[in-house]
């Protein structure tokens, strides 16, 4: 369940979050994921990703990021299958660095649970010029116990006019697809 953070930093630092609710743990995550967007390491991974895209294709660049992530790529080292979804220790949200995820990547254990793929392409999204941001889903009624995170882009890039879902952790999600019927709370990154 989205909610207590455990975020680990470098040098296998661990902080333990304890928030006040799940409104509370997405900002933190968020907070997590925009630390890294100006890292080289996801400034290079965004851009390698986008090389073949023609110049100012917006729609282009999150598709070979949707596609990265979810299906792999050769051009970023240790992603040439994707990010495998993998569910989190039981006693914790797991909230693992963008940065983070990538050095795991390279050797060898490329995989996370939403939080993660979240965070993944919001800070690749973000690093080449696009506004980000993190939404937050439960059922009808959750009554604020959120159960699930995917990434939203701002789009086009230089006018936002609407948001765009990149939840690259349910299989038959396209660029776009978002759940249904269900509440949602959204942490736009700055």
């Amino acid at each position: 369940m989205f909610g207590r953070a455990a975020a680990p930093q470098s040098r296998m630092r661990v902080s333990v979050v304890d928030s006040e609710d799940q409104q509370a743990a997405l900002r933190v995550l968020a907070e997590l994921t925009q630390r890294s967007v100006l890292h080289p390491s996801i400034l290079t991974a965004a851009r390698a990703i986008v090389m073949d895209v023609p110049s100012r294709d917006d729609m282009g660049e999150l598709e070979a990021i949707y596609d990265a992530v979810k299906h792999g790529t050769p051009v970023v080292a240790g992603f040439k299958k994707g990010l495998r979804y993998t569910s989190d220790p039981t006693m914790a949200d797991a909230f693992i660095a963008p940065t983070r995820i990538l050095k795991q990547c390279k050797s060898g254990a490329c995989a996370g649970d939403c939080d993660e793929a979240a965070a993944l392409i919001a800070s690749l999204a973000a690093a080449i010029g696009f506004r980000a941001g993190l939404r937050a889903w439960g059922p009808k009624g959750c009554e604020g116990e959120y159960v699930h995170v995917y990434a939203v882009i701002g789009y086009p890039k230089h006018d936002p006019e609407r948001a765009i879902a990149l939840d690259t952790t349910v299989p038959e999600f396209t660029v776009g697809s978002e759940p249904r019927d269900g509440e949602v709370i959204t942490a736009w990154m700055e």
